[in-house]
């Protein structure tokens, strides 16, 4: 940690701040320095200083009598705020923005991380034609762009009806739409992984094989040799549903399965690195 590094001065807020006070501040900070704002100037050194200061000044402030007094008295609308204050920061002024407006926002905004906010928004907005109209577009491969931020924001709708949807969408022939679709439905529940792995292997089983499946299950299993993912899974790093969903997507996607397991978020840079440095790799 640089010695000169203050959480107070990255998000401008004093030693005494409320919780709702460093929420701004943040959200703040992060309108002006997110890579993907459109608003401000991008700085991701900035952005990765004051979501530092964030994190330490939350665990400080938490613990404070004050705010574990307030979440006593007030625990209905705390649990309100850390959804609408979580990984998406949907602050209460875009949700108060009229249908029409978010709507104008997904369509119209040349910003990916502007576009998902408002598909967000409008999920939470919880209205059933609303809803049905999300995800009629999230079925179309039309309008790209906004079915990308519409899929980005599925696990915030009802779930016994963006299942099915992205389990579907997870088998397309595009890999950055099957990943974001795949990702969803992890956050949703990662126990959904079974039903990814089982619908990526049908998709990519050919006619004779799917009919065959019947007879002989174990063409439902990937054999293929992996020293990159047991080596990974051997140190934690990956669970082997893991691999076998990124094994089935390389078989579709002739990448390295680095760039796979990447293109998922389920490892990081530096892990690949150590791993691919060791000497059973070399």
């Amino acid at each position: 940690m640089n010695p000169t590094f203050s959480p107070y001065a990255e998000l401008g807020v004093r030693p005494d701040v409320t919780l709702q006070e460093l929420k701004q501040a943040y959200r703040q900070a992060v309108l002006r320095y997110h890579p993907d704002s459109a608003v401000g100037a991008a700085n991701s050194l900035k952005f990765h200083a004051v979501t530092e200061a964030y994190k330490e000044l939350r665990a400080i402030v938490d613990q404070s009598p004050r705010e574990k007094g307030s979440e006593h008295l007030h625990p209905t609308s705390r649990k309100k705020n850390q959804l609408l204050d979580g990984e998406h920061l949907i602050d209460h002024k875009t949700l108060e923005l009229d249908v029409l407006a978010l709507q104008q926002l997904l369509c119209e905004s040349d910003n990916s991380h502007v576009r998902k906010v408002a598909a967000i928004a409008l999920f939470l907005k919880k209205e059933a034609s609303l809803t049905r109209e999300l995800l009629t577009i999230a079925k179309q491969p039309a309008m790209p762009s906004i079915r990308k931020a519409i899929l980005s924001a599925m696990h915030i709708g009802p779930r016994k009806k963006v299942v099915p949807i992205l389990l579907s969408v997870a088998c397309e022939c595009d890999l950055e739409i099957a990943v974001i679709a795949i990702q969803q439905l992890e956050k949703i529940d990662a126990s959904l992984r079974g039903k990814i792995l089982f619908k990526l292997r049908m998709a990519h089983l050919s006619l004779w094989e799917r009919t065959k499946r019947v007879f002989d299950p174990d063409l439902l299993l990937i054999t293929q040799y992996s020293q990159l993912g047991d080596q990974l899974c051997q140190r934690g790093l990956l669970s082997q549903e893991q691999l076998q969903i990124a094994l089935v997507l390389q078989k579709k996607f002739p990448l390295l399965l680095g760039q796979i397991l990447r293109q998922l978020n389920y490892v990081q840079p530096h892990e690949l690195r150590s791993v691919l440095g060791s000497p059973s790799q070399s």
